[in-house]
């Protein structure tokens, strides 16, 4: 009867030492979640704070929401993770924007023969700015910033340029400003964050 008593008495404690086990390893998980979110969150903010010295008001939202939209933004750990994250972002979204004027091109939803020649030099523009922008990713890995700011100024060029086609005398209207104005600031984000690191030294 005793020896039955002290082994349930035994397992018992086996039970309450086990579960005890399981809560710190489940702690342990949570709180280094909660600490890598805010590593990330904090690093996010501090990087978007550095890029809108020098954009617009609207700026500083725009680059958190940009970021952190991308999933890789929760792995990243230095402000060199943020920055191929942001050329990644621009590069994404430049093939996307190139997507949209092609299938107006093609399906000839143009307004006018102009605007046909217009879209098609945007295109071209595109193309330049797709290159520029692996130069870029490039450059990150080199660690090269001067190179690095060169080939996102270039990357600039291409919905800057595209609007200021339409934006002349020639009465056109562009169908894609939107996307051109959110293109420009996408590609902003690492251009002006490494921009400002140069001029005033790193985080």
């Amino acid at each position: 009867m005793k020896k039955k008593l002290c082994n349930l008495v035994s397992q018992k404690r086996k039970h309450k030492t086990m579960k005890f086990l399981i809560y710190i390893v489940v702690f342990v998980l949570l709180f280094n979640g909660l600490t890598a979110n805010r590593v990330e969150n904090s690093l996010v903010q501090r990087y978007c704070k550095k890029s809108s010295h020098n954009g617009a008001p609207y700026f500083y939202k725009f680059c958190i929401a940009s970021l952190e939209e991308n999933a890789d933004s929760q792995k990243a750990r230095n402000t060199d993770d943020l920055t191929l994250i942001g050329t990644n972002n621009a590069l994404s979204n430049l093939t996307n924007v190139r997507k949209i004027v092609e299938k107006i091109v093609n399906e000839k939803k143009y307004n006018s023969k102009l605007s046909k020649k217009l879209l098609k030099n945007c295109l071209k523009l595109y193309s330049d700015g797709y290159n520029a922008l692996t130069s870029a990713l490039k450059n990150i890995k080199m660690k090269d910033s001067d190179k690095l700011i060169f080939s996102l100024k270039r990357a600039k060029k291409a919905p800057s340029l595209c609007e200021m086609g339409f934006n002349g005398d020639n009465q056109q209207v562009s169908p894609v400003k939107k996307e051109n104005d959110v293109l420009f600031d996408v590609i902003n984000i690492p251009f002006l964050f490494n921009f400002n690191n140069l001029a005033a030294g790193p985080i």
